[in-house]
């Protein structure tokens, strides 16, 4: 009778839990640069690197990198200084500057705990071997660092031996390495972005395209990211000649080429080669070197610059104008291709030119929300979408109805907006909010901050993927799964 009656309490308990309810907090998951690792841990069947963005983790088993341990609130990622785990991956803790943590399994949650507590580990801690034989182009010195081909010096911060022949060794600065033991052999298991500041992100054909700004880092460029492999490739910049350090604006594709928007021009990779084929730019012909969007016309390249909107011809591979009377001086922000116009957002506000006439006409918002700057252009199905200061505009293709959307924001350079036939996302000055506009009469808002698990409030841009919202942040990439049914709002 007693172990009836126990047996029917823990099926209360167990009832009376909300297994299937995320907490908002782990409906995002950050990709930072992961390459400054700091300290390294071992279980028999994974590795653990604490770097300056957060811990990540490797798959020694299967060879694979798994999702990074960056969608808990309970720490701050960017402050692990060590890491360490037992032998089954029953218990993992870290430890920050001033506590350490304990990691929960099950609700993917880190706790504060006040001491070490015993740790059963099947790894250790070595030195480096004063012979070791790393990548091609790369020289090793035996004063604790690697040397790549522009000279510069990157140190091995931490390296164990777990036990079963292998060493995983830790960089400040180019991530990630494992040596098969005695023979000395170094060999870079990448992952992550290549620069914590992300600009801009476009989805090519499954493959997250993932730009930012030069902020003087020691490795700039292009990150890829497939999201169904966990893995990423990069188009590194200041390598080659070709591609030199730039602030990358701006992405656009076709079969043949990756069209990369820069301030100092437009760079052209040729996807069989995987090189930079071309660069374009004031002395080729554009109106201006700051590119700030690219979009597709056919098999002509619509460029939008500081100072007006150019065509790029892929037959005769050269360049003409668009309007340029009325867009001399004039900033394109960006623009949306229907089957009648090309919609053109600017720095002097929000415009329709008719493909058929050539007539260009500016867009008369009766809300007088998108009067100056208009920022962006978006459309779901038949509605397109305008973003400005003051706020947001829908305009029915097929009605030509109009509703507005006000939301006063200041600062924005770019007011980053998704949108896709349910939700509207966009940037405020506290993160990004999401409006679920389908039904007039009850509209429902809901903003995200850092207190969600947002690496920053700066939403440079943003993106829809099915069931995912990609965020773009000058501290990191942000994957949020913004259709969880089971969401407590």
């Amino acid at each position: 009778m007693k172990e009836y009656l126990i047996l029917i309490l823990l099926i209360v308990i167990l009832l009376s839990i909300p297994l299937g309810v995320q907490n908002s907090e782990t409906d995002m998951m950050t990709y930072a640069d992961f390459n400054h690792i700091r300290h390294i841990a071992s279980s028999m069947s994974h590795v653990y690197f604490a770097t300056s963005n957060g811990i990540i983790r490797y798959n020694k088993m299967e060879m694979v990198w798994e999702n990074p341990l960056t969608g808990s609130l309970g720490i701050d990622h960017r402050d692990i200084q060590r890491v360490w785990v037992d032998q089954f991956d029953e218990k993992l803790v870290a430890q920050t500057s001033d506590s350490y943590y304990e990691y929960e399994l099950v609700f993917e949650d880190w706790y504060p705990i006040n001491d070490l507590p015993p740790i059963e580990k099947s790894y250790v801690h070595v030195k480096l071997q004063t012979v070791m034989y790393p990548p091609d182009g790369f020289n090793f010195s035996q004063e604790g660092y690697l040397i790549d081909p522009l000279g510069r010096d990157f140190f091995f911060t931490d390296i164990i031996d777990d036990r079963s022949g292998r060493s995983w060794m830790g960089t400040w600065g180019y991530g990630a390495a494992v040596s098969g033991g005695s023979t000395g052999l170094i060999e870079f298991i990448p992952y992550g972005l290549i620069q914590n500041h992300v600009n801009t992100i476009y989805i090519d054909k499954g493959t997250i395209l993932i730009g930012g700004f030069d902020d003087y880092d020691l490795r700039t460029g292009i990150s890829m990211l497939n999201p169904d492999e966990n893995d990423f490739s990069y188009i590194e910049s200041a390598i080659e000649l070709d591609f030199p350090n730039c602030d990358v604006t701006c992405f656009e594709t076709d079969s043949l080429y990756i069209y990369i928007g820069t301030d100092i021009g437009l760079f052209m990779w040729d996807r069989v080669n995987e090189t930079i084929e071309k660069r374009i730019d004031e002395r080729s012909g554009l109106l201006d070197d700051y590119i700030l969007t690219l979009g597709k016309n056919g098999d002509s390249l619509l460029v939008g610059t500081v100072d007006g909107l150019s065509y790029l011809f892929a037959e005769t591979d050269s360049i003409g104008y668009i309007r340029s009377d009325q867009f001399n001086n004039v900033e394109i922000y960006d623009f949306e291709l229907t089957d009648s116009a090309l919609w053109v957002a600017t720095s002097k506000g929000a415009y329709q030119l008719l493909l058929d006439s050539n007539k260009l006409q500016k867009f008369q918002d009766p809300h007088n929300i998108v009067f100056d700057r208009a920022f962006k252009i978006e459309r779901s199905n038949n509605i397109l979408w305008f973003s400005s200061e003051s706020g947001f505009v829908s305009l029915n293709l097929n009605t030509g109805n109009t509703r507005s959307y006000p939301s006063i924001t200041r600062g924005f350079i770019n007011r980053a907006m998704a949108v896709n036939e349910r939700v509207l996302a966009f940037a405020t000055e506290l993160g990004f909010k999401l409006v679920y506009y389908t039904d007039p009469e009850r509209i429902i808002e809901r903003e995200f901050t850092v207190q969600d698990g947002l690496p920053s409030a700066r939403v440079n841009a943003l993106e829809f993927d099915g069931d995912f919202l990609w965020i773009a942040t000058d501290l990191g990439l942000t994957e949020f799964y913004w259709n969880n049914a089971d969401r407590i709002d």
